[in-house]
């Protein structure tokens, strides 16, 4: 069973993790620090490097062009849609029985999205969806499993569908917004559903709803550490970290620096943010930042719309891979809101 990322251990001074073989940083202050120190390489868990899609310092070798496929204007262009598409897709989730964000809600929304992102054709809707689940599937699991070997066949067909139009970028992007958005979507409902204050607070006050994003990526993200090789010697936090040594970043810890956020274990959906460590910063920055942020707008919204009260029904169980941890599936009983 997993820990629980929406309850991350306090952050601390930097400290040399012996059975992890890596730097350990934690406080606000390292972790912002390392995003942005290019003598950090990003790495995979395992330690594996990205050098297939990273240049010489790091930067993702299709940055720009990914930024072109989701900028501000095409964004902007497609937000009242993709809102008029979360209000029905939630309109239609049924109060009488318990729903799952997950997969009756979170997931084919985003895979509407992702299609739109792609430009994929209507007509490969299910084998999209089936492809993406295969490749996520795979992810965290050991190199000799068959939902490893599974997986990448399946990213294979996907590279193979977009090539004429996407090359490379089409795969993880289909998968990216497609598969890991609704999982971080689903995290900040759970945050919000253990807090039906806060849930109630936001519905009655939509226009927190940009205030209270930012705190749910704060407080619920689906990153729970992020992973970095020393490629020279660096001194950072007090920490002597040597070339070729290992470093974790404890994302969901830096988040709760009480250094930086006052009272960082309390949801507060009003709180101003003036920054987190989510969706990174600067060549380290989440390519796909303004999408999730105007996803996270119109889903949660729509939710708040259809159920003025909801319940959590069931336990949580925990999923993780490829760094990510989140809940397999959130069972709510809806309700209009009373009073």
């Amino acid at each position: 069973m997993q820990t629980d990322p929406l309850s991350p251990p306090p952050p601390q001074a930097p400290y040399f993790d012996r059975a992890a073989g890596a730097w350990v940083l934690s406080r606000y202050g390292d972790v912002l620090a390392a995003f942005r120190e290019p003598r950090l390489w990003p790495i995979g868990q395992r330690g594996e490097d990205q050098l297939a899609v990273r240049d010489e310092t790091g930067k993702l070798r299709v940055r720009e062009d990914l930024l072109d496929m989701i900028s501000p204007a095409k964004v902007a262009q497609w937000q009242p849609k993709l809102e008029a598409l979360a209000d029905s897709a939630a309109e239609r989730l049924p109060r009488e029985r318990p729903v799952d964000l997950l997969s009756e809600f979170a997931q084919p929304w985003c895979l509407t999205l992702a299609m739109w992102v792609t430009g994929a054709e209507a007509e490969d809707r299910e084998r999209l969806a089936e492809l993406g689940s295969q490749v996520y599937a795979g992810t965290g699991q050991p190199q000799d499993s068959p939902l490893r070997a599974r997986a990448a066949a399946a990213a294979a067909e996907l590279e193979r569908i977009f090539e004429a139009r996407l090359a490379r970028m089409g795969e993880p992007t289909l998968v990216g917004v497609s598969q890991t958005l609704p999982r971080l979507l689903v995290n900040g409902w759970l945050a919000l559903l253990r807090h039906p204050a806060e849930w109630a607070r936001l519905r009655d006050r939509p226009d927190l709803m940009p205030r209270a994003i930012e705190e749910l990526l704060r407080y619920a993200s689906i990153v729970p550490a992020l992973f970095r090789r020393a490629v020279e010697d660096v001194e950072l936090g007090g920490a002597q970290i040597a070339e070729g040594q290992r470093v974790h970043l404890m994302v969901g810890s830096a988040n709760r620096d009480p250094e930086q956020f006052p009272d960082p274990n309390r949801l507060d959906v009003t709180r101003r943010i003036t920054t987190h460590v989510t969706l990174g910063t600067g060549r380290n920055s989440c390519v796909g930042a303004i999408l999730i942020r105007m996803a996270a707008g119109a889903t949660t919204g729509a939710l708040l719309r259809k159920f003025g009260q909801a319940d959590l029904t069931g336990a949580v169980e925990w999923r993780t891979g490829s760094g990510f941890c989140w809940p397999s599936a959130v069972y709510i009983i809806g309700r209009a809101a009373t009073g």
